[in-house]
């Protein structure tokens, strides 16, 4: 099977109280973590490793983009399946595979402030088999092209998520689990459920894939406390 993910790597740089803790991160590490892990054979295209700094302060997440590597590989048009995650609109948005899926956070995301995000609209959105965004994100996504969408996985943090399909909304708890940080976690469980899907076309076992290996991700981070 040919799968394409175009995604990007990161310094992330972690603004606490006290410090700035520096790691690698970016949307691309967790998903190719997953694929890894399960054995799904995957071609990853990205750009120059970007700079993220990320405000830890008052026990909220909120990204800033220093610097990100523009992202100009095509797509091959016999790609089965396709899965883009960016940190902003550093690939122009294109549904070129069988199965085309993305993460809109990038694309919502204004990039020049913390937490700053700006309307986006494209046809293409339309043409994607799973569009995934949160709750906050989808508001900056026209509501006539989103009531237009295939297939919708909104997440709500600890409330759990959503799966809109055809208009009907099937919602999905989680269980809560306390880390320090949750960076990561939405890029795991978009990579479970989108792969998943793909190979069952099954939403529910698609949802308890994705909040298994989430889960799974999280007590990791929690253990490393």
């Amino acid at each position: 099977m040919k799968a394409i993910i175009i995604s990007s790597f990161a310094e992330d740089r972690l603004i606490t109280e006290k410090k700035i803790i520096v790691n690698q991160g970016g949307p691309a590490k967790f998903i190719t973590q997953v694929y890894n892990k399960f054995k799904f054979p995957y071609c990853l295209i990205c750009g120059d490793q970007g700079i993220v700094e990320i405000d830890m302060r008052n026990m909220v997440e909120q990204g800033k983009i220093i610097s990100i590597g523009q992202i100009t590989s095509q797509i091959p048009n016999n790609t089965e399946f396709v899965l883009i995650s960016t940190l902003l609109d550093e690939f122009n948005l294109k549904a070129s595979g069988k199965f085309n899926c993305v993460d809109i956070q990038g694309y919502v995301r204004d990039g020049s402030d913390f937490g700053k995000k700006k309307m986006f609209d494209s046809e293409e959105l339309e043409k994607f088999d799973i569009i995934k965004a949160t709750k906050e994100e989808i508001r900056y996504i026209p509501k006539q092209r989103v009531e237009k969408l295939k297939m919708i996985l909104l997440t709500d943090g600890e409330n759990g998520f959503e799966v809109i399909k055809c208009g009907k909304k099937q919602i999905f708890p989680i269980e809560k689990v306390e880390t320090e940080d949750t960076i990561g976690a939405g890029d795991t469980f978009f990579a479970g459920f989108c792969v998943e899907y793909y190979k069952t076309r099954d939403i529910i076992k698609s949802a308890e894939f994705a909040k298994d290996i989430t889960k799974t991700f999280l007590i990791k981070k929690k253990r490393r406390l």
